[in-house]
């Protein structure tokens, strides 16, 4: 080839070869391109700080404040975006250059941080037995208590409504039969069950309960458990605004009926037909008996409970908030109302409660955090001076063959045998009023360090405020009431109250005082070691004002302020009181690769109460935990496995017990001895208190718990269980021991006696989808826990069945004594046979045919107190539980909540277990009774019955004994919640209105109970000892309608 040609031709090569590359360059600058796009959150809110990371490479960025992110990539792969409590989202790119995420909330999620005694955790790395229950299942059930909120749904954690009253908040709350827990809202110790109860519910974040020995870093009465409440906080978002209401009607659940003018007056004979020693007259004649039964003119009778209590009642909740912030300051605010009625028919009943709450956080400088948590409440209850409890008692006792009104006029109500006529007492401007009024303040201040020269250390600083005022006012006026003169066609007053009308006032100032110092260290060492501790020193304080008033009215005027009463004869009371504690509280946290756990933790403090001596102590706790499921032969192998975690913890808590100051000689002043000098008057002396002891001192609660944590596939299901026992030792008692009469007092109370209490609890939960509509899970919960007298200090037993009948000691303490009920006399003969049933021949007499037989349980022929056995559970359950059901498909959602006990019993006196008590009215439930077959003839046949033949108390033989007729099972299953709703999420809300959701629900609390039919009417929820006279108010349902507005 020519010289000339090969030149050309290498220049034409060149030329191709840099064709090529500029191509191929255009080829690959095309493969890089930028990806944008928004997170949102379900509400399709931005969400700020979500790692954006392309995957199998280290290119990654974050979203910025308002959710937006942009991304250069190369070429096809996917996108992984991560954000805590969220469920990652992997996403794959494709030809399109935006790409916008809505990422849903991942409720099981092992990285999220649960609150603990003073700090927070992960919840994978947590080795303590510690439930977490977050603000959406919270608001799940409606009611005005945040206990009720959370009944049925935490294992450990029992509730017990006593009462549905406006305002009583009348619940006890339990965790594992320990006792009441105290509570910490936004690390401070606050107030009692009652504040805790009226907090705005949508203010909550999340509550975690401490139930096993974690709960001792809190000191004071911790050894019960805690409760640990975290309100919301801002986000560094744009601002985000909810409105809720809630309208509603409450009915009560049941309220047992009594008996009516016809059932009266032919019951009221019997008790005149079956007196003692041959029976006597029947009050009524044929013909009026017939008459009431007729109801004609005149013979209607009075349903006193439909003539004073409401079949249902109004309710209403509202709450608006707003929350959001910019990069340095975020704020959450929020305003909440609350009334409720009560189910008189004066409308002279209810509860109102306002709630306001401001919390926000901002960055001073770089790594300095402020923070400014306030919280106001005030709250009014007001009924009748003379109160729900004599309303309802003579809706039950004043007879129903007598009338409210004189003449059946409305304008003269008239007296009644009981002296409890409830539509007088329910009207406030005839009888008076009883009011309160609640004034609570907290505040919390706290700023942080996180220091720069030292990685993962922490300091801060917290101080609180808190201030309540509770005013109590009352005004009983005199009013009269009026006799009609059908002769004189005249209405005669009868005066009530005159000479005792009063008014009085009471006032409580409270303020508390916290102080707490942080350093938190928490640091990863070589990817593998996890080293945390935290060192807080704490100082609490509390003061006490209270004061009251109280004057007489020397006349019919009866002006409700203090001024316009005499002053004369008038009473008041006021005490001050303060109490204060001084506390080291320490943690250390170590977990190696995220499988082995542990942690140590203690508390040294003192108190008030006891001795220099005796006034400290020191209480740690320890807690170790196995990851199993990060183990290789299980992480490797086993895919479904998510997480198995076993636990155990150890700990001794100190619980001050006893009277303060028993260690400071002295007197006891105005005690309740009084002493007659010459003059005839009696005076308020001195008395000899116990003798100084400065040996009394903390009792010991060591509590043990061992768990086990199961997550399988991909969390989805999740199952735990706990064993768990504490002995709680040195409960104060005085030592059995003879003193000699000169010595004029008692012994000092000792640390002597002990208990036990012992348990299981498990919750099991599953959640999953069916496709990408239909949503659905199923939880349950189920506890058991009992107690037992390990020792109680007391005198020694003669003999061995001295000892059984009578010890304390080594014995269960909700176990119930009686008489084994056999059955029913069927006729004088087997009254003749049977063992002598009332221990003594005097009542013989009184037996009848249909009577109540016990048995002879030690066979010496008379039934007394020698017969009685431990037959019973007593009233505290043994067992509780809950189970959970929801759904969601396309907007529409459904959640429906069981709860129950079981293992104990209720027992019914007074009015609803004796016939005609108060010489009143009866239950109807009583004239299904053995009478006779001419009601005027004691010598006709008998017609059975199923309860005794009617007589008054004392006629009445052994009926009221301790036995299974009295005392009933009271487990039941209750139908406690059910919600359904539908979201509205349309793109047109928000593009016209602004909207991001709205929800429009119906709902229902306390729906329908499962239980005995005798128990039912009373509620089996109630506390045994509102049995006792049965005149509490009674639980309620409610149905409401909401709404909730996201914008």
């Amino acid at each position: 080839m020519p010289q000339g040609d090969i030149k050309k031709t290498k220049r034409f090569l060149m030329y191709l070869l840099f064709l090529v590359l500029i191509i191929n360059a255009q080829n690959v600058l095309g493969q890089n391109k930028t990806i944008t796009g928004k997170v949102v959150d379900e509400t399709n809110m931005p969400l700020p700080g979500v790692s954006v990371v392309l995957e199998n490479s280290n290119i990654g960025v974050s979203t910025d404040f308002d959710g937006n992110y942009s991304i250069a990539v190369s070429g096809q792969g996917n996108l992984i975006f991560s954000y805590i409590g969220f469920e990652t989202q992997t996403v794959a790119i494709g030809t399109e250059p935006v790409i916008n995420v809505s990422m849903t909330t991942d409720v099981s999620s092992l990285d999220e941080v649960v609150v603990v005694g003073y700090g927070s955790q992960k919840k994978e790395s947590l080795t303590a037995a510690v439930a977490v229950i977050d603000n959406e299942e919270i608001q799940t059930t409606a009611n005005a208590s945040v206990a009720q909120k959370l009944s049925g749904k935490i294992a450990g954690v029992q509730v017990r409504q006593q009462s549905g009253q406006p305002g009583s908040f009348d619940n006890d709350i339990n965790i594992r039969g320990f006792g009441a827990p105290i509570y910490v809202i936004d690390g401070i110790r606050r107030g009692g069950s009652k504040d805790f109860q009226q907090l705005n519910s949508e203010d909550i974040e999340t509550i975690s309960v401490l139930k096993d020995a974690s709960a001792a870093i809190y000191g004071l009465g911790a050894a019960n458990g805690v409760i640990l409440v975290t309100t919301k906080k801002g986000t560094n978002r744009k601002p985000t605004f909810t409105y809720n209401s809630l309208y509603g009607s409450i009915q009560p659940t049941d309220i047992p009926e009594m008996a009516s003018a016809s059932q009266y007056t032919q019951m009221w004979n019997d008790t005149q037909l079956f007196l003692p020693g041959g029976g006597g007259t029947p009050y009524y004649s044929p013909e009026e008996i017939q008459n009431w039964k007729n109801g004609g003119p005149g013979y209607e009778g009075t349903d006193w409970n439909e003539a004073s209590i409401s079949d249902s009642a109004f309710t209403m909740q509202q709450n608006f908030s707003a929350s959001g912030g910019t990069e340095k300051t975020n704020y959450f605010m929020s305003f909440g109302y609350v009334k409720e009625d009560g189910l008189i028919k004066s409308g002279d009943m209810g509860y109102k409660r306002y709630n306001l709450r401001s919390n926000i956080t901002t960055e001073l400088a770089n790594n300095l955090t402020a923070s400014l948590l306030i919280s106001g409440r005030w709250d009014k209850n007001w009924q009748p001076g003379t109160n729900f409890f004599n309303i309802f008692k003579g809706s039950r006792i004043t007879l129903p063959t007598e009338y409210p009104y004189a003449n059946g006029n409305p304008d003269y109500i008239s007296p009644v045998s009981s002296g409890l006529n409830p539509v007088a007492f329910m009207e406030k401007d005839l009888t008076g009023y009883n009011e309160s009024v609640t004034r609570n303040f907290t505040s919390t201040m706290a700023i942080e360090y996180d220091a720069p020269f030292a990685e993962g250390l922490n300091l801060k600083l917290v101080a609180a405020y808190d201030m309540v005022n509770y005013q109590n006012k009352s005004l009983y006026p005199t009013y009269n009431l009026y006799n009609y003169d059908e002769e004189n066609d005249a209405y005669n007053a009868v005066k009530q109250r005159d000479g005792t009308a009063s008014i009085s006032n009471g006032n409580t100032n409270s303020d508390g005082l916290s102080f707490q110092g942080f350093v938190n260290y928490d640091r990863t060492f070589n990817e593998d070691h996890d080293l945390g501790a935290t060192l807080v020193i704490e100082k609490n304080s509390w003061s006490e004002r209270y004061s009251t008033i109280k004057r007489y009215y020397a006349n019919f005027y009866t002006k409700d302020q203090l001024r316009f009463a005499d002053a004369q004869g008038q009473e008041s009371d006021g005490i001050e009181k303060q109490t204060a504690d001084f506390s080291y509280v320490g943690r250390l946290n170590y977990g190696y690769k995220g499988k082995y756990l542990f942690e140590f933790a203690g508390r040294y403090m003192g108190t008030y109460r006891y001795s220099k001596e005796n006034r400290y102590g020191f209480y740690p706790t320890a807690s170790i935990g196995w990851r199993m499921s990060e183990e290789p032969f299980i992480k490797d192998n086993v895919s479904w496995i998510s997480n198995l975690k076993l636990r155990g913890s150890y700990g001794i808590s100190g619980m001050p017990e006893g009277g303060a100051f028993q260690y400071v000689p002295g007197f006891s002043i105005g005690s309740g001895g009084s002493y007659e000098f010459n003059d005839g008057e009696l005076t308020e002396g001195i008395s000899t208190p116990p003798a100084a002891n400065g040996n009394l001192t903390w009792m010991d609660a060591t509590t043990t718990d061992i768990g086990i944590d199961i997550g399988l596939f991909n969390n989805r299901f999740n199952f735990t269980t706990d064993y768990f026992q504490r002995l709680l030792d040195g409960i104060p008692a005085r030592p059995s021991i003879a003193l000699p009469n000169t010595y004029g007092g008692v012994l000092p109370q000792e640390n002597l006696n002990s208990e036990i209490t012992k348990g299981m609890e498990f919750s099991v939960s599953y959640r999953d989808n069916v496709g990408s509509d239909f949503k659905y899970g199923v939880s349950a919960n189920f506890t058991y826990a009992r107690t037992k007298r390990d020792y109680v200090e007391g005198e020694s037993y003669t003999n061995s069945m001295d000892r059984w009948r009578s010890q304390q000691g080594d014995r269960w303490n909700d176990i119930a004594w009686g008489y084994d009920y056999i059955g029913q006399f069927q006729n004088e003969q087997e009254l003749v046979d049977a063992p002598m049933q009332n221990g003594d021949r005097s009542n013989v007499d009184r037996e009848l045919p249909g009577d109540f037989q016990y048995a002879d349980w030690n066979n010496d022929g008379i039934v007394d107190g020698q017969d009685v056995q431990p037959l019973f559970y007593s009233g505290k359950p043994k067992m509780y539980y809950g189970l959970n059901l929801n759904a969601e498909y396309k907007g529409f959602y459904f959640n429906m909540l069981f709860q129950g006990a079981a293992k104990y019993t209720v027992r019914f006196r007074e009015v609803y277990a004796e016939m005609f008590a108060f010489k009143g009215n009866t239950p109807a439930y009583f004239y299904d009774r053995w009478t006779k077959a001419d009601p005027y003839d004691i010598n006709s046949e008998w017609i059975p019955g199923k309860w005794p033949a009617n007589r008054t108390n004392g006629d009445v033989g052994a009926m009221y004994k301790e036995s299974s007729v009295w005392r009933r099972d009271a487990s039941y299953v209750r139908l406690k919640t059910v919600e359904f709703g539908y979201d509205f999420k349309y793109e047109e809300l928000k593009t016209v209105l602004g909207i991001t959701n709205i929800r429009l629900y119906a709902n229902g609390f306390n729906l329908y109970t499962w239980a005995d039919d005798f128990v039912k009417p009373f509620d089996p929820e109630k506390i045994e000892g509102a049995y006792s006279a049965g005149f509490t108010y009674p639980v309620t349902r409610t149905f409401n309608l909401g709404l909730n507005i996201n914008f």
